[in-house]
């Protein structure tokens, strides 16, 4: 019984490889309906008798391209209207047939099977010519909110340098600057995607931070990855300075870097990491930064030094750059305060302190009206303190104020 059984197993596996052979046979027969044959051919893309075969993926790709290549032809006739999403859909499975039969092929080759490789000239050719379309591909996804088809199409444009196939392009491949630029937008995807693709923004955010336009993307994304998701401090450090190099005019990296340098009490670093940019470009946040560290030194004369310049610059600090001069004085006398709340108001050193405060009052009053004068909606940077100096100044002012600001 079990003989017969056993027979009875190897007539059926044989007539499912060639059942399989047939679907194969069917789709090359229908070559001129390549849609309805990439549809037949589909079982045969399973089954390992003809899944192990070359020719199979090289007709899947085939096929692909018919109908990639019927809706590209649209655009270019009259009235001719592609169907964009079935056109790029196509242009993503050709690549996927054709890199998986120049697989099978190599393969075979290495085991035996396959006496030469014979298939991969041509099927390269082809792909080379249409990847430059990978990257409308992946534009349209993004412009429909696809970021999982988006970072596919990009993807695959930068893989391609790494992919053996294309071998004896790989130099020119890898000069293509437009392999950082997508990588960049690849790394945007995986980013935006639900759920994140972790792996793939840091990934193409290794290769797009190469780009000198675009490569602040990428390490934004890296760092926020490691900041969040990942958690790496030290990894996250190390981008994070990075980008400051890299790109040190965006702000987002050099305000980090010193927020991390602010928490830590790592002042001189922070200092130290500023001058190295104000000396390549004095620009007013960097100055800004510079005088916010000066201030946590206690260098307040240094201090108004750098936020004069930013006021000297104007631009959008101006107003925070007052604040902080205000804060010079208001914050200090605030220790002031708190001994005051301590001593008996017939001590000889309460009426000390109380001047002492009122003078340091007097001196940050001017500084915080100027930031409330230059960006009154602000209040975060002006609104209790200037209060404060005026219910310990002029109580008039203090109440106008306070009804202005809604109390």
């Amino acid at each position: 019984m079990k003989k017969v059984l056993f027979t009875v197993a190897l007539m059926f596996g044989a007539m499912v490889a060639s059942a399989q052979v047939s679907v194969v046979k069917e789709a090359k027969s229908m070559k001129k309906d390549p849609v309805a044959a990439a549809k037949v051919l589909e079982a045969a893309l399973t089954n390992p008798e003809t899944a192990n075969d070359p020719e199979t993926w090289k007709l899947a790709g085939d096929l692909q391209k018919a109908i990639y290549d019927d809706e590209n032809m649209k655009m270019y006739l009259p009235g001719g209207q592609a169907d964009m999403p079935k056109m790029y859909g196509a242009l993503i499975k050709m690549f996927e047939y054709y890199l998986k039969c120049d697989e099978v092929e190599q393969a075979g080759v290495a085991n035996g099977t396959v006496k030469k490789a014979k298939l991969r000239k041509k099927n390269a050719e082809t792909l080379l010519k249409v990847r430059p379309n990978l990257g409308n591909g992946g534009v349209e996804a993004f412009n429909v909110n696809d970021y999982e088809s988006a970072q596919k199409y990009f993807g695959l444009f930068v893989d391609v340098t790494e992919n053996s196939m294309f071998a004896d392009q790989a130099a020119a491949l890898k000069a293509d600057t437009l392999n950082s630029l997508y990588a960049n937008y690849a790394a945007m995807a995986a980013t935006m995607r639900e759920p994140k693709d972790i792996a793939s923004v840091i990934k193409y955010g290794n290769i797009g931070k190469e780009n000198a336009a675009e490569g602040w993307r990428s390490l934004m994304f890296m760092a926020e990855v490691y900041g969040k998701e990942q958690v790496d401090s030290v990894k996250w450090l190390e981008t994070i300075k990075d980008g400051a190099a890299r790109f040190p005019e965006q702000d987002y990296f050099v305000g980090n870097i010193m927020d991390y340098y602010l928490q830590r009490g790592m002042v001189d670093e922070g200092l130290a990491q500023i001058d190295q940019l104000l000396a390549a470009n004095e620009k007013p946040y960097f100055l800004f930064v510079k005088g916010v560290l000066l201030y946590e030194k206690k260098d307040y004369a240094a201090a108004h030094e750098a936020l004069d310049k930013v006021i000297a610059l104007g631009g959008d600090l101006a107003a925070e750059a007052y604040a902080k001069k205000g804060d010079i004085y208001f914050f200090p006398a605030q220790s002031i305060v708190e001994e005051n709340s301590t001593l008996n108001i017939d001590d000889p050193k309460y009426n000390a302190n109380e001047s002492k405060i009122k003078e340091a009052y007097e001196q940050a009053k001017p500084f915080y009206e100027k930031a409330k004068e230059l960006e009154p909606d602000n209040k975060s940077i002006w609104g209790q303190q200037l209060l404060r100096v005026y219910w310990a100044l002029n109580k008039a002012e203090y109440e106008a104020l306070e009804k202005e600001m809604g109390y």
